[in-house]
């Protein structure tokens, strides 16, 4: 009896030991890479390009945040993996960077699991539980230690700064009292923007870089008959030279930042 019972102990023991190990999921890293042009052109500051009412446009700035940006499952339960929290994008490349500014702005994610997606949701500017947050809560090299405006007590979600020929005259002023320049700059939860895109993504084991492309011309679109007084579908820069007020001037930056859902597209 004592023997039988040893050796079924014995079979448990070894069965157990047999059992198959879990596997695991097997990962890859992907690249997620920004750019910017103007109307397929690529974009360089202190170059000028068109403005849809035909005057000539240059830019000095070119910066925004991007938040919580994830993949989106192609199954049923369309869940999320996470692949930034936040980062801040800088794109302003001048004419002695083309090929910095043609190769833009890369981040890598590591440990993402193999499979299809069906798109990705990215959030244009600061979410809100980080907005309420400080520079001086991060340390070095963290993105949101910069670009914190007390005035809105909002991070700024992005800055477009630049120049127009104003008066149509040839010449584009950047300062003295005829200065020709704009400022747009936008934040505050208000206008923080979550953009999804639906498009198949299949990540595997060699999977090409992620390539997120921001068409600028498109950020100014403008529908308003309040700030589209040109009637050509595009914000009138001439009057309307900056967002640095809780006005009427808000509702331009909350535009702008809605703008980017059609401004960026991927592939």
């Amino acid at each position: 009896m004592k023997y039988f019972t040893l050796i079924l102990l014995s079979s448990c023991l070894f069965l157990i030991g047999c059992e198959d190990e879990p596997k695991e999921q097997p990962v890859t890293s992907l690249d997620l890479t920004w750019t910017a042009n103007y109307d397929g052109e690529t974009f360089l500051t202190f170059k000028e390009y068109t403005y849809a009412d035909g005057r000539k446009i240059q830019f000095n700035n070119l910066n925004f945040f991007v938040s919580d940006i994830s993949l989106i499952s192609a199954d049923a339960s369309a869940a999320r993996t996470e692949l930034v929290e936040i980062d801040y994008v800088d794109l302003a490349f001048d004419e002695t960077q083309i090929s910095s500014a043609e190769a833009g702005k890369t981040v890598r994610i590591q440990d993402l699991p193999l499979g299809e997606y069906a798109g990705i949701k990215i959030g244009f500017g600061v979410q809100a539980d980080l907005n309420r947050s400080k520079p001086t809560d991060y340390g070095s090299g963290h993105p949101l230690t910069r670009n914190f405006w007390d005035g809105w007590s909002s991070y700024i979600f992005s800055i477009i700064e630049g120049a127009a020929d104003m008066d149509n005259d040839g010449n584009i002023v950047t300062g003295g009292e005829d200065t020709e320049t704009f400022t747009y700059h936008s934040g505050t939860d208000e206008v923080y923007n979550e953009v999804i895109i639906n498009q198949e993504i299949i990540l595997t084991d060699n999977t090409a870089p992620l390539n997120l492309k921001i068409n600028v011309a498109e950020l100014f679109r403008n529908s308003s008959d309040e700030f589209d007084t040109n009637g050509d579908g595009y914000l009138d820069i001439e009057t309307f030279r900056g967002t640095h007020s809780a006005n009427g001037e808000m509702t331009i930056a909350k535009t702008i930042m809605n703008n980017f859902s059609t401004a960026v597209t991927v592939e």
